[in-house]
């Protein structure tokens, strides 16, 4: 008749499935938000970095890396806007 292989509980095979659907679409969903594309060039203005212009080089969830000449520096999606 039919054979019984050992392995992972069904239960446990479809919780994990769920898992990783789940921690994929918030990533997805995360990366969504940022309304600028790689390679777009932005102003971020933050009391800390300072205001800087550059090109948006690294997308993170809420975390935008801009390519400035020397160096990159990380700006909050929120505090960066288009150039007028």
């Amino acid at each position: 008749m039919g054979e019984i292989h050992a392995g992972a509980p069904a239960s446990s095979t479809r919780a994990g499935r769920l898992t990783t659907f789940v921690h994929q679409t918030i990533a997805r969903a995360r990366t969504m938000a940022v309304p600028y594309k790689l390679g777009e060039v932005v102003v971020g203005d933050d009391p800390f970095n300072g205001r800087r212009e550059g090109l948006v080089a690294v997308k993170n969830g809420t975390v935008v890396g801009l390519q400035t000449a020397d160096k990159i520096v990380f700006y909050d999606y929120r505090q960066l806007r288009r150039p007028d």
